[in-house]
């Protein structure tokens, strides 16, 4: 290496073609850690040339229209700014690399935004609000329907223009087909102590469990397959690799072209989570502007938990994927499972509410397995003597206490 680098700002580095080719063969270099030890400054001038390096370089997710427009009122401002106040050439050269860093990230991006917006923030607003005791479909229309099943089945039928409910009613369905309008939204809302089955209008099917909303069209645009999600459902998703198929939450996105997973994402709970029991998805934060990138790949076996406090995503290997979807059979097995989310599933899924005394240990871990074919009664039996708990049914209220004879086991 020229002894002229050492004497380099950051920004010379970056503009000599010939440093760049020595600065992207360095892990090769055994003369680097030598060199780095003697010269101290010269380590932090090559570590501030690296970031600019990556800033021109990194591929970056989209970018939307209004935040392009607010960065270059900022870069006129900071220009405005500095032509007043300050004269010294380094800043100067600095001003003009932040310049070309956000200018190549607009322009590399805008053609990658424009395939890729469905994928930017956006988030349904559901009209129903309230606590519900019946299950019920919300037309784009807003009519209402109530379904007067426990497990009620919604079927679409794009062709016919109708909705089939519990293989017997037919509802109408709004007749949209010009191109580039906004395709409405319909509603499916399940309380807690009811289930839902939904098959969309490409064949899709959503197993909807108790206490979940999903809103979806009457058909799908001809560019992607679009569903919002509050609560939780398992999707068996038609394959279409021309149409993307995309469940939002409000914390997550996943995408996926066809595949078999389970989505967790009740307001009330600090994850969602998703299980990928078939095929591969890709699962992203929900937020307009994701510029580090911070997509999560999930294959077939695996659970992805974003925790909504520190927006962080953790992946584990599910050997027993099975798990998580077994709801919509009627089962619900437990593994090592803390005690707190066993009672908030089950009451959940039988419209209960549990009141704990103050020993209630919430973070003890069991396992089981409960029929939820079965009544709450007997479903009571079997966690009380797995929990080593006592309880008192007083209608729709569960009291639950310790059995101080019967310790916990772990």
């Amino acid at each position: 290496m020229d002894n002229k680098y050492l004497e380099y700002t950051a920004e010379e580095m970056v503009d000599d073609r010939n440093f760049l080719i020595w600065l992207n063969h360095l892990s090769e270099n055994h003369e680097l850690d030598k060199l780095l030890d003697e010269n101290p400054h010269f380590a932090i001038n090559i570590s501030q040339a690296r970031e600019i390096i990556r800033l021109l370089t990194v591929q970056e997710e989209p970018v939307l229209q209004d935040d392009i427009n607010a960065m270059w009122e900022n870069i006129a401002r900071f220009d405005q700014t500095y032509q007043s106040k300050f004269r010294i050439r380094r800043y100067y050269q600095m001003l003009k690399y932040a310049a070309a860093v956000i200018f190549v990230l607009i322009f590399s991006t805008l053609g990658y935004w424009k395939i890729k917006r469905d994928e930017s923030h956006q988030w349904y607003a559901f009209s129903s609000d309230k606590i519900v005791q019946q299950s019920k479909l919300i037309l784009a229309s807003g009519k209402e329907i109530n379904l007067m099943k426990d497990e009620s089945t919604i079927k679409v039928n794009a062709l016919g223009h109708v909705i089939r409910i519990n293989n017997d009613s037919l509802i109408e369905m709004s007749n949209i087909s010009e191109k580039n309008v906004e395709i409405p939204m319909n509603q499916v809302v399940v309380p807690y102590g009811k289930k839902s089955c939904v098959e969309l209008e490409d064949g899709t099917k959503v197993w909807l469990n108790a206490g979940s909303k999903m809103a979806f069209p009457d058909r799908f645009s001809d560019s992607k397959r679009e569903v919002f999600l509050e609560g939780e459902a398992y999707f068996n998703v038609t394959s279409d690799k021309n149409k993307p198929f995309f469940v939002k939450t409000k914390e997550i996105v996943i995408r996926v072209l066809g595949t078999k997973f389970n989505v967790s994402a009740y307001e009330a709970d600090n994850e969602a989570v998703t299980v990928l029991v078939e095929g591969t998805v890709s699962m992203r934060e929900n937020k307009g502007i994701n510029l580090l990138g911070n997509e999560t790949i999930l294959n077939a076996h695996q659970r992805a938990s974003f925790n909504k406090a520190d927006l962080t995503t953790k992946v584990n290997d599910e050997a027993q994927a099975g798990i998580y979807t077994a709801w919509t059979e009627g089962w619900f097995p437990f593994c090592k499972e803390p005690l707190s989310n066993v009672f908030k599933k089950v009451e959940r899924y039988y419209n209960v509410q549990f009141v704990y005394s103050e020993l209630f240990p919430s973070g003890d871990l069991i396992s089981g397995k409960l029929d939820l074919k079965d009544s709450i009664e007997d479903v009571m039996k079997v966690l009380a003597d797995v929990a080593k708990v006592n309880y008192r049914i007083d209608q729709k209220k569960i009291f639950i206490e310790l059995n101080k004879e019967m310790p916990m086991r772990k």
